[in-house]
């Protein structure tokens, strides 16, 4: 994720959301809508752009992997979100004692 630059993404994320609000009533809803739910997208990527950095390629790859077959076959869903539960309540956690 080295090509992100932070202030951009806010900067375009907070014109988004007031293109958004200011536009609603007064434009068509679809564009008013499209410009909050991307403007709200952007923001959240803004908040997590920190931690993303430290994100592996192969978790990139395979979520991207996993949204394609959703797009695809979205009854998929109901056997995903279990299997992701479980696979997150079995992972492997660091052990909370002090090592010497």
């Amino acid at each position: 994720m080295n090509g992100m630059h932070r202030p951009s993404i806010g900067i375009v994320a907070l014109i988004l959301l007031a293109v958004g609000l200011f536009a609603r009533g007064q434009i068509d809803d679809v564009v008013a809508g499209s410009c909050l739910r991307i403007g709200s997208v952007l923001a959240m990527l803004w908040l997590a752009e920190p931690q993303l950095r430290r994100v592996p390629t192969w978790l990139v790859a395979s979520l991207f992997v996993v949204l394609v077959i959703l797009m695809r076959w979205p009854r998929l869903l109901v056997v995903m979100i279990p299997l992701a539960l479980l696979l997150w309540w079995l992972r492997p956690r660091e052990s909370s004692r002090v090592r010497d």
